[in-house]
């Protein structure tokens, strides 16, 4: 447990040792902001609830900003040959792989849950509206979703980094996957037949929708759960194959 710990402050303080967490902090949050505030104005006289606009907002810029935080995990450990210094220091590959995974997450957390402050600034500086028009339990449900999707996309951005040396084709491939991810659903459904219920199952925009209106669906949080745990259980195994070389 304590080396897991020393791996996961490694790795957060790698990420806020640079600049560019900082920048990445502000555009994230302003892109998020400008978003849910366009949402919210175009949504006016509309049904849509107030969280269900917040978290597609910031889910939309989580396809970017997930494979910025994952790219550098293990592609910059390869690229500067660190990766042998860490795995002959007296760690399991368990331990690497799910310190590296806590420190991205933990990173990914501090940045995205400010963006929930938007909802509230909207509520100060709008007349009319109240915090008691601001279904919490909807909020809630958002949330829900918004942490299962971080998970499994960050597991799956931890796979892909672990997958190459190069952290430009890490990005760029694993904003690919999440983004295949996260329209697999619309991309099923426009298939012939429609895939029934399996494009409904995976849908990440369902699933966003029915949180945000207070339906937390335990097919769902099995799904999420359990993805995630196979793309960490992928990536010990893969990180295991490659010390046995």
């Amino acid at each position: 447990m304590r080396r897991f710990c020393v791996i996961w402050r490694r790795e957060l303080a790698a990420c806020f040792l640079s600049p560019i967490a900082y920048v990445i902090m502000v555009v994230f949050l302003g892109a998020t902001g400008f978003t849910f505030f366009l949402g919210a104005v175009r949504n006016v006289g509309a049904a849509d609830p107030l969280p269900s606009l917040l978290i597609g907002a910031i889910v939309i810029w989580l396809g970017m900003l997930i494979p910025v935080i994952t790219m550098r995990l293990f592609a910059e450990e390869k690229r500067y040959g660190t990766i042998e210094t860490l795995m002959t220091a007296p760690v399991t590959e368990n331990e690497v792989v799910l310190g590296k995974y806590a420190g991205a997450l933990t990173f990914l957390t501090i940045v995205t849950l400010p963006a929930v402050g938007s909802l509230f600034i909207l509520e100060r500086f709008s007349p009319g509206l109240s915090l008691d028009d601001i279904d919490m339990g909807a909020l809630c449900g958002g949330l829900i979703i918004l942490v299962l999707l971080s998970a499994f996309f960050t597991a799956l951005g931890l796979l892909i980094s672990l997958l190459t040396r190069n952290q430009i084709v890490s990005a760029v491939c694993c904003f690919v996957a999440v983004w295949l991810g996260l329209l697999l659903g619309w991309l099923l459904s426009a298939l012939p037949g429609g895939a029934g219920r399996l494009s409904e199952y995976v849908s990440a925009t369902t699933h966003i929708e029915d949180f945000c209106r207070g339906i937390i669906s335990a097919p769902t949080l099995v799904l999420y759960a359990s993805g995630t745990w196979l793309l960490l259980f992928s990536s010990v195994r893969i990180l295991e194959s490659r010390q046995l070389r």
